[in-house]
């Protein structure tokens, strides 16, 4: 073995650059790794579960949730954009609301503004996997 030879291996093994290939596994699994480490909520996904695959216009209430965390809204602003029934809307606000995955501060008043719950914003991915899972998404 020359001196050059040495040189080429001690500079892999001093960079840390190693064998590309090894390296190619953490880049590809960096975002399974992200959903792995978020503390998943037990109670929360048993809710989620039941409300979007175990009853029936569980799709509907998974849209509802993904329209208001893009943005707050009132029932008849959702009707709207989801091309949805009114009475239908309102139906599966008040089952979201009564299971804590949405919150409304005006609750009595026509127009009521509807707001993702603190505690859906922090498992939000949960849902995206559920949706995942039964193809909807």
């Amino acid at each position: 073995m020359n001196a050059s030879d040495s040189n080429s291996n001690n500079k892999n093994d001093k960079d840390g650059i190693g064998n590309p290939e090894d390296n190619k596994d953490n880049t590809k699994n960096k975002k399974h790794d992200v959903q792995k480490s978020k503390p998943i909520d037990p109670v929360f996904k048993r809710i989620a579960w039941h409300l979007i695959c175990s009853t029936r216009g569980g799709v509907n209430r998974a849209k509802i949730l993904h329209v208001l965390m893009e943005n707050p809204s009132n029932a008849n602003q959702i009707s709207t954009q989801l091309k949805l029934d009114y009475k239908t809307i309102t139906n599966h606000l008040e089952v979201l609301k009564k299971n804590k995955l949405i919150i409304t501060e005006n609750e009595d008043s026509y127009g009521a503004t509807y707001f993702s719950s603190p505690i859906m914003e922090k498992n939000y991915f949960v849902l995206d996997e559920i949706m995942g899972k039964i193809g909807k998404k």
